[in-house]
């Protein structure tokens, strides 16, 4: 019976060292903060583990510094690629702050919080002085915290929040450069005779001169699209981002405006003729239907369609000064129907 208790104890016992050996590097290690006023950048060393698929990083701001690590309150959550050892955040008010950071494996497991790295401390004057961007806003922190650029392809210039799969996304921030305008080169709609689309000549257009800027302070966790109280804007790699111009991203070309922001639903003035921008910021081709008229742009370039005669599909359409088709009318002669396809040529 005693040999089979020793045998028992020492199974127990290689179990558990087993055990502690698979796990005991599953924790990141040398976790630190360095400061810059408001910004920090969070550095740790990779656990030496087979199978990292995200790390989370929990940074914490001391409620009470006589009391428990569980006394304090969560400031930041962040989530970063496997591959990542770092990440960038800011905060917005003064206290001290330390960062914890663990890992997911490929299972979905998360493993245990590494140690505290030391405390920052963000005093009052950090707080007037944190990085602005140059349309009077603060840094820009990714929704929630998590490092995502959600991109919506409906997008329609909602400026509040978004849900996407049962988390709330809040856009309220601020924009690239709403002071720092690409104002020169703009098409102008000179020809009081020209065909003219808009509504009380409410357009955009494209510049000649200036196509991209600058962001003042790169720290954003991610490139692409930017979601921002004003509207979606794009972010390359290099820092710069278009304005007053169209570009192609992901399949698809967009109107940036002279702030940088994605224009939606917007008339655009090019030297070769109109262009419009659809309730997703995609360019338009083909038969669309704007405000209940319909109009045609080229299927190559966008450029809208007439004034005068035109040929879609080998039927002949009219288009009125105003850039839409004639329907269930009569012009020199010649009726165009419900389809505004002639119908007696």
């Amino acid at each position: 019976m005693k040999l089979f208790r020793k045998a028992f104890f020492l199974t127990a016992a290689m179990s558990a060292m087993f055990s502690f050996w698979a796990f005991a590097g599953d924790t990141p290690t040398g976790v630190s903060i360095e400061q810059s006023g408001c910004d920090f950048t969070i550095n740790w060393n990779a656990p030496d583990f087979d199978g990292i698929d995200k790390y989370q990083v929990q940074v914490y701001k001391v409620k009470d510094s006589t009391k428990k690590e569980s006394a304090d309150t969560k400031a930041k959550t962040l989530s970063v690629d496997g591959d990542d050892t770092s990440v960038d955040t800011s905060v917005s008010s003064k206290g001290y702050y330390y960062a914890k950071v663990r890992m997911r494996d490929v299972n979905n497991k998360w493993h245990s919080w590494s140690e505290a790295s030391s405390r920052v401390t963000v005093t009052s004057d950090d707080v007037k002085s944190r990085t602005h961007d140059p349309s009077g806003g603060t840094s820009y922190v990714s929704p929630s915290g998590t490092g995502t650029v959600i991109y919506t392809e409906n997008y329609t210039g909602g400026n509040t929040a978004y849900n996407s799969q049962g988390t709330l996304y809040n856009t309220a921030t601020y924009g690239p450069t709403a002071g720092n305008i690409a104002s020169q080169g703009l098409a102008k709609l000179n020809d009081p005779n020209s065909m003219n689309p808009t509504i009380n000549n409410v357009y955009s257009s494209s510049s000649t001169v200036a196509n991209t800027k600058y962001v003042s302070a790169f720290t954003y966790l991610k490139t692409g699209w930017q979601f921002e109280q004003q509207g979606m804007w794009y972010l390359y790699d290099d820092g710069t981002y278009p304005v007053s111009c169209w570009r192609l991203i992901d399949g698809a070309y967009y109107h940036f405006n002279p702030s940088g922001y994605l224009e939606v639903n917007t008339w655009v003035l090019e030297s070769n003729g109109w262009r419009y921008s659809g309730a997703d910021g995609k360019m338009c081709t083909g038969w669309q239907m704007i405000n209940n008229k319909w109009y045609y742009f080229n299927t190559n370039d966008g450029v809208l369609q007439g004034p005068g005669l035109i040929t879609v599909d080998n039927k002949f359409y009219y288009i009125q000064h105003d850039g839409s088709r004639v329907q269930n009318n009569w012009v020199n002669g010649y009726y165009y129907g419900a389809d505004g396809a002639l119908t007696n040529g």
